[in-house]
């Protein structure tokens, strides 16, 4: 892992709102891609009657598993999942792409709306995935943002779980919030991404509002200015938690989320990302088990090397899976 070069963009694409733009944005115009054509829809029982939806394409090759998770209102088939799982796919590994509860247009499958605590559901749905679809493969899960404070977690749970993830090998969190108050405020400072996240929480409520009209005041919670504002107020509609610190405690990740892991972890940052501050990541406790790659550049799930869709965190995974 040390002999991978550091991420050096060239001048045009070295700011942190270029990157962080074109990890959501710049789409792969790939029509009928073979990963897209062998994707079959599973829907997961997760457990406590809780479904999760995600896509699964069996490479011709099937030499892994790779599961990825998405970030905040993202979704199976945001930018940066299709070109990871796509690369990939090419290159012979079998992909299940999952979705978050709410995100991919599955606020119909569960009454409550989701929250970042959630992670007994989503560690279930990649243990009975890598179960089914990763039988005598190893299996390795990568994640994106809060996907990558999912992974995380889910190395976490499966390190001190004894229903462990069959095969599990690797864990490789992009652009992880360590700290999801900390990302919040500093999402909601910026003018531009603050407003697309507020813009796409709220198109989600509406939906959920919808299909489970009684369960919270979905209008009311809609009227909030601010990501924060918004947070405050479903927190206020609930019962599982006391406030707002409360519910951002239940997955903030510090250093004991880091000991004792049975699971090889790395993890990917840049110091210019414009809502996590690399910093967090200098409480982490060093680990045989654990790498962290804490680049100059590369935004909010970015690292793009140039305009054709090369990402460095490619590289990453590249060493993860074939050594």
């Amino acid at each position: 892992m040390e002999t991978i070069h550091p991420f050096k963009p060239p001048i045009h694409l070295r700011h942190p709102f270029v990157q962080t733009v074109l990890a959501s944005l710049m789409r792969q115009n790939i029509p009928d891609h073979p990963m897209d054509k062998t994707a079959s829809p599973v829907v997961i029982d997760a457990g406590k009657g809780v479904r999760l939806l995600g896509h699964y394409s069996k490479s011709p090759q099937n030499k892994a598993l790779l599961v990825l998770i998405h970030g905040w209102e993202g979704s199976m088939d945001s930018n940066y999942i299709q070109r990871t799982s796509r690369r990939f796919y090419d290159k012979g590994i079998s992909i299940f792409r999952l979705n978050l509860r709410d995100h991919g247009n599955t606020h119909h499958l569960n009454p409550e709306p989701f929250n970042g605590s959630l992670i007994r559901e989503t560690y279930e749905a990649v243990r009975k995935v890598a179960k089914e679809f990763g039988h005598k493969l190893p299996v390795y899960l990568g994640g994106f943002s809060m996907g990558g404070n999912f992974t995380i977690r889910v190395a976490r749970e499966h390190s001190r779980n004894k229903q462990s993830i069959p095969n599990l090998k690797h864990c490789i969190a992009v652009s992880p919030p360590l700290h999801p108050k900390s990302a919040t405020e500093m999402m909601d400072s910026k003018l531009i991404l603050g407003k697309y996240f507020l813009d796409k929480w709220r198109q989600s409520l509406a939906k959920k509002n919808v299909h489970f009209p009684d369960l919270h005041p979905y209008p009311n919670i809609m009227k909030g200015k601010t990501v924060m504002e918004m947070t405050d107020r479903i927190v206020a509609s609930s019962v599982e938690f006391k406030n707002s610190d409360d519910y951002f405690n239940s997955y903030t990740l510090g250093p004991k989320d880091f000991e004792k892991l049975k699971v090889d972890l790395t993890i990917v940052t840049s110091a210019d990302d414009p809502i996590i501050r690399p910093d967090e990541f200098k409480e982490i406790p060093k680990s045989s088990k654990l790498r962290i790659f804490i680049q100059k550049y590369g935004g909010h799930n970015g690292f793009y090397e140039n305009l054709k869709g090369d990402c460095w965190y490619f590289r990453v995974f590249d060493k993860v899976i074939f050594g």
